[in-house]
């Protein structure tokens, strides 16, 4: 439609861009893609433009990478460039980068990512892999390469551990770990393929936290060491890169899930003073790390009347904001526990510090991986080891099943229909995390489990019930209590309250007579493998401007004339999804539905992301409002298209 007809601006082009030429439209059709029989080949995008459309033009190719650092990890390797090295800087002309790595002398793997450090897994310790970096611009033209070689190995467990689990024996995850959330919006399982010799944690939680537990306390040592230190929890995660938000707690209790409430925001951290939190329980130590578009942090919380010393912690001893969290690329965190204080040190450099004091020897470990909102999110975890006292996971136990539920009424005690008696354990605990909805009396509370009822305590002593708040109880079961039904030895609860009250959690740990045999039920629950999130492409932005580019006034209705269509794709909030990005053949421009250009991204090969710009004139379009869409298209037909939409009104002048 004539009406519909875009004029594209050329000397607001050349200004905006630097160096454009006019093109014409090279294929005339309305199909923009070409597609092998069933869309089973690659996707080729054709140059189109309506009548009077600019489009850019590729110019140089992309400097490469001046120097790549490769680090040996266990089945790992680590790849740095640019400015994830402190001398380093970005190539000139970079929008991403292709890495490509194999055994020998091959190259039959290929990754594009958008930052400059690169975690590849999944190798065999002591073989020599060849690896190859490839500056990647706005327009798929490829630097030249510059390559280099490693050899993974082994872990060099060194350190006095009382505890340490480097996840190489898949089969006592079941039997040291548990995994709780609100919900059952998680999973945790050995990692297979590049996530071999790791542990999984995948959610789909929104902003609740998945949480994993070691069923091995954390245990202080009694008399401190010469510099004070009582103890650390040591943690290798990527979960800061790909979580929003990454929590180690050390809670003096036995709890399966805390939740918080102080939220950050972006510049608010004091890394060397610690935040109150009155929902964490007394004596409870929380790390958090936080990732941001463009920085991080690291922040130590505590609960309301935590004890503090007269240590006064250096503000220039940590960074008052951290680089950007990398993606899907393992950390180092320890929380170290003094005397006088606790600090925090990310790949053995201090992060946050504050003068807390612990009044206990004990705690549970609790690892939170906080989602983005929406979407999953998958984090791994290498290594999990402790540092203090002696310590050890208990006895291996099959946790029943549970089916649990909320009453009003306290119904009489009856024997489950067919149950069954697990004579292997001698008791039990559950463990629940309650919500209350306004005032709550635990001493009114009680559970109810065939023909045995347990009253219910606070999981830390002196836990204070905060309305909206999550809280910690346990309930301490008999052996007569563990009387399972079915075939999956289900555990039937009742959480009995006449209250406002909300069970967000449960969980149960079982306890063996000594030297009993532990075997798992008849017929196992099983859920199919959650796989790898695949490549998405980077998310565009647009935004409208003026012919001098600069922003427009939100809201103003413009008169006919001339506007800038600015394009950027945003590479690394699709790698932090996926790990990685799906292969870019090119972006469509649409006006009210109707398509006006075609750039191709793929000179050299798939492009990844960057910037454009489009200079526009809206002489043509009547009055009134009009959207203008920008499309990413994947050179694989079965990525979804990513899409950006930018509205405006026009009116007469």
């Amino acid at each position: 439609m004539e009406r519909r007809r875009l004029v594209l601006l050329l000397g607001a082009a050349v200004l905006l861009v630097g160096a454009v030429t006019v093109l014409r439209s090279t294929s005339e059709g309305p199909e923009p893609v070409r597609q092998g029989p069933r869309q089973t080949e690659p996707r080729q995008l054709e140059r189109f433009s309506t009548s009077g459309a600019i489009l850019p033009v590729a110019q140089a190719p992309p400097a490469a990478v001046s120097v790549l650092s490769v680090e040996p990890g266990p089945r790992q390797l680590l790849l740095r460039w640019g400015d994830s090295l402190s001398d380093g800087v970005v190539p000139p002309g970079a929008a991403g980068y292709e890495v490509r790595w194999g055994k020998g002398k091959a190259l039959e793997h290929t990754r594009l990512v958008s930052r400059s450090l690169v975690q590849i897994g999944g190798l065999d310790n002591g073989a020599e892999y060849r690896v190859e970096v490839r500056t990647v611009d706005a327009f798929g033209q490829r630097s030249a390469p510059v390559g280099g070689s490693g050899r993974p190995e082994p872990y060099p467990l060194r350190e006095p551990w009382s505890y340490v689990d480097a996840f190489d024996d898949p089969r006592t995850i079941a039997d040291n770990w548990r995994l709780n959330q609100r919900g059952s919006c998680g999973t945790a399982m050995p990692g297979g393929g590049e996530e071999a010799g790791q542990l999984v944690i995948v959610g789909n939680c929104g902003n609740e936290p998945a949480t994993l537990r070691p069923r091995t306390p954390f245990r202080l040592a009694q008399t401190p060491q010469r510099n004070g230190e009582l103890g650390r929890a040591i943690v290798e995660t990527d979960g800061p890169g790909t979580a929003q938000q990454f929590t180690i707690d050390l809670v003096p209790g036995p709890a399966d899930l805390v939740l918080g409430t102080v939220k950050e925001v972006e510049g608010s951290t004091k890394p060397t003073e610690a935040v109150e939190d009155q929902s964490l329980p007394p004596g409870t130590v929380r790390l958090r790390a936080t990732a941001f578009g463009d920085s991080g942090a690291a922040q130590l919380l505590v609960p309301p009347g935590t004890p503090r010393s007269a240590t006064v912690i250096d503000r220039r001893s940590v960074p008052a904001t951290l680089p950007p969290m990398p993606i899907s690329v393992r950390q180092r965190w320890e929380v170290v526990v003094y005397a006088d204080r606790v600090e925090v040190l990310r790949d053995k450099q201090p992060v946050a510090a504050a003068n807390i004091v612990v009044n206990w020897r004990e705690a549970t470990v609790l690892l939170g991986f906080t989602g983005r909102g929406s979407g999953q999110t998958r984090s791994t975890v290498d290594l999990v080891g402790f540092l203090g006292a002696p310590t050890a996971p208990p006895q291996p136990s099959v946790q029943p099943r549970l089916n649990w539920s909320q009453d009003d009424r306290r119904e009489p005690l009856e024997r489950p229909v067919n149950g069954r008696q697990l004579d292997q354990y001698s008791g039990g605990q559950l463990r629940f995390t309650l919500l209350s909805r306004g005032t709550v009396r635990l001493e009114q509370m009680t559970v109810r489990v065939g023909t045995v009822r347990v009253p219910v305590r606070m999981a830390v002593p002196g836990t204070e019930i905060v309305t909206g708040v999550g809280f910690p109880v346990v309930a301490d079961l008999p052996k007569d209590a563990l009387v399972v039904t079915g075939d999956l030895n289900t555990l039937n609860v009742v959480v009995e309250y006449e209250g406002p009250l909300e069970v967000m959690q449960a969980g149960i740990e079982v306890f063996p007579e000594p030297g009993a045999r532990v075997e798992p039920p008849a017929t196992q629950s099983s859920r199919p493998l959650v796989r790898r999130t695949p490549p998405l492409l980077a998310e565009p932005r647009a935004e409208l401007l003026d012919a001098s580019a600069r922003p427009l006034v939100p809201g103003k209705t413009l008169t006919p004339g001339r506007v800038v269509l600015a394009v950027e794709l945003d590479g690394p909030a699709a790698q932090v999804a996926a790990g990685e990005l799906a292969p870019l053949a090119g972006l469509e421009v649409l006006v009210d539905n109707e398509r006006v250009a075609r750039l191709p991204t793929a000179e050299q090969g798939p492009g990844v992301a960057g910037r454009w710009r489009f200079g526009l004139s809206t002489t043509e379009l009547p009055f009134g409002p009009h959207t203008v869409e920008v499309r990413a298209i994947g050179v694989n037909p079965s990525t979804p298209p990513a899409q950006a939409f930018v509205s405006f009104l026009l009116g007469p002048a």
